[in-house]
């Protein structure tokens, strides 16, 4: 019986290629299988696409599809089915690569992978390639600095609509509001009863189809967009 193989998280950026870190490269090159991710209601794969541009990569891919669901259970009964994958490719002693947008260990999916993978195989070796950030990206594709000296930074996921009303931006704060594609309307009604902010808003980062503003009429009139996020400097 093979000994499993090694597991592989890999952050790839925010979409563009030459966001990759050398060590992603390295892994990507070096793996049997590299996993990527797409929603139930498109075949194309962004984080397919990363990994094809890099040259040299031999692995078998695999596109996993995850479930956009409000519904937990929904969402969880897809981690469990896609976790069996990746413990049945493993299994084969083959090494194993999850790519995935933005940095592997913030607000992704991999998260839920790894946690289910390692609490029903303790002993599984597994290692985790960083990535760049995507409010990382916006603050230097709009070469807005995000904080300095004093300033807090908050990132919060600002999915639901229901919590633009609750939401507080206090003085000396940049917040980061991610995953705003469903509650941007209710986000800007919230925005425009604040004073002394700044809003930077950001879709398709590093992409060409990029589209950066900071002005709120405009960012209002904008159609929903998956890959977008905004932060709101608070003077």
């Amino acid at each position: 019986m093979a000994s499993p193989g090694k597991f592989y998280g890999v952050g790839i950026g925010p979409g563009n290629p030459e966001y990759l870190t050398l060590k992603a490269v390295n892994v990507f090159r070096s793996v049997d299988v590299v996993f990527t991710v797409t929603g139930p209601n498109s075949d194309f794969s962004i984080s397919e696409a990363v990994v094809r541009s890099v040259g040299g990569v031999k692995a078998e891919f695999r596109k996993l599809v995850f479930s956009m669901s409000r519904d937990a259970r929904t969402r969880q009964e897809q981690i469990e089915k896609n976790t069996a994958i990746i413990e049945g490719v493993l299994s084969r002693g083959l090494d194993c690569a999850f790519a995935t947008l933005g940095d592997a260990m913030t607000y992704s999916t991999f998260g839920y992978i790894l946690s289910l993978l390692l609490s029903r195989n303790p002993g599984l070796h597994a290692e985790v390639v960083p990535g760049v950030t995507s409010f990382c990206t916006l603050a230097a594709r709009s070469r807005q600095i995000l904080v300095e000296n004093g300033e807090r930074l908050r990132v919060i996921p600002a999915f639901k609509p229901e919590m633009a009303d609750s939401l507080e931006f206090p003085p000396g704060t940049t917040t980061v509001l991610m995953k705003t594609y469903r509650s941007r309307a209710r986000l800007m009604e919230r925005i425009r009863r604040e004073k002394d902010i700044r809003v930077i808003y950001g879709e398709r980062l590093g992409m060409p189809d990029e589209f950066i503003t900071d002005d709120i009429d405009v960012i209002d009139a904008r159609p929903e967009e998956y890959l977008s996020l905004m932060f709101v400097k608070k003077a």
